[in-house]
Formats: structure tokens, C-alpha cells, sequence
């Protein structure tokens, strides 16, 4: 996929205000009985300017289309963006701030230390649960 600079479409302008004057130009001389080779390569030129106007056509849908999909898709990114700023903003307080990493020239290890530890529990054990009356229940402070 190739991308048109407004230098390139001025170029093309150009290059078609060119080729439209030699027409008109032919189109003029035609009165005067041009010879069948005139009148056939100015059928080649006018479908050829159509075979390029409708590449430019496809193109400027092509981008047209690509445009509208990276504007849905800025407005996604600021939304974001906006999620991300409330959730900084009101951070709760109670969750701790995480802490920077030590720098060691030790290799770092990618798992966390919990997770370490739950490998090492034997499967097969089987887990106690304290269980409180009803009575330490109800002796709780509201």
C-alpha cells in the first residue's frame, strides 16, 4: 500500500492538466479530418486517463477507509488513556504502592516467591480450619 503526499497529488494535477490540454488540443485538430491514427491513439489516451482515475479513485477509498479506522481507534486509545487516568487518580489507599526493584547482578527470576512456595506444599496433606463458637461469635465487638 502506498501513501499520496500532497506533493504527489499536485504532480498528478499536473500531469493530468497536461494530458486533458493535448486532448482538448486533439479534439480541436479533429474537425479538420484527422488521420484514423490520431483520432485512435486519442482513444488510448482518454482510457488510459479513465484506467488512472479510477486507481486514484480505489486509492483515495483505500485511505478514506484506513482514515476512519485509525480515528475509531484514537478514540478507543483515549479512552484508555482516560480509564488509566481515573484509575491513577483514585488509587485506593489501602493497596500498597509497589516497590521498586532491587538491582543485583543475580538473574531474575520471573515467578513470584508464593508461588514457590505452593510447590513445595505436599498435595496430600490435608488442611485444619479453626472453627469459633457461637458464643466467641457473638463475644466479637461490633
Amino acid at each position: 500500500m502506498w501513501f499520496v503526499t500532497m506533493a504527489d497529488l499536485e504532480e498528478i494535477y499536473q500531469h493530468f492538466q497536461n494530458k486533458l490540454s493535448s486532448l482538448l488540443c486533439m479534439l480541436d485538430l479533429s474537425a479538420a479530418d484527422l488521420p484514423q491514427q490520431k483520432i485512435k491513439k486519442l482513444g488510448q489516451e482518454v482510457l488510459g486517463l479513465g484506467r488512472m482515475l479510477e486507481e486514484f479513485e480505489k486509492c483515495v477509498d483505500q485511505q478514506k477507509e484506513q482514515l476512519q479506522q485509525l480515528k475509531e481507534l484514537e478514540k478507543l486509545f483515549q479512552n484508555y488513556l482516560e480509564s488509566v487516568q481515573h484509575m491513577k487518580d483514585n488509587f485506593p489507599a489501602h493497596i500498597p504502592k509497589r516497590k521498586s526493584p532491587v538491582k543485583d547482578n543475580k538473574p531474575a527470576d520471573n515467578q513470584p516467591a508464593w508461588a514457590e512456595k505452593t510447590k513445595k506444599i505436599n498435595r496430600n496433606f490435608v488442611k485444619e480450619v479453626d472453627y469459633i463458637t457461637t458464643q466467641e461469635y457473638e463475644s466479637i465487638p461490633q
